[in-house]
Order: C-alpha cells, then structure tokens, then sequence
C-alpha cells in the first residue's frame, strides 16, 4: 500500500464522516443540535407513570397490611 492510497481512503473516510454528519443535520429537523431530545416526555410516559405509582402505593399498602398481621400473630404467641 502506497501513501497515495493511505491519503486517499483518509480523504474518503472524512468525506463519509462529513456526508453522514450532513444527513443526520438534515433528517433531524426539529432538533439537528440534540439539544431537546429528554426535554419533552410524551403523554403515554405520564399516564404509565400515574399508573405505576398508583400500583405501587396499593401493592405498598397490601404488603404492610399482611407484615402487620403477621407480626401480630408472631407476638400473640
């Protein structure tokens, strides 16, 4: 291998690096710099956190609920 050859996949390599970057900036129209991209959460992503917290809290409440009985039946022994 040359170093004509050497230079020439170089030049080739940034060209391709600068295409890509080119087509990233241009199919990324609402946001080319990523300066957005966790900024805004869509409507599912709340509604499933709602919803995970609620099953938390009730899951939660059960778990105490039967530790407690548990711990009153162990002392009533």
């Amino acid at each position: 291998m040359t170093l004509h050859d050497i230079k020439y996949m170089q030049a080739s390599r940034r060209e391709s690096n600068k295409l890509r970057e080119q087509l990233r900036k241009q199919r990324n129209t609402h946001d080319p710099d990523d300066m957005h991209v966790w900024a805004k959460q869509h409507v599912w992503v709340k509604v499933l956190q709602v919803l995970g917290a609620i099953a938390m809290s009730i899951g939660l409440f059960i778990f105490m609920d039967y530790a407690l009985w548990s711990i009153r039946v162990v002392l009533s022994l």
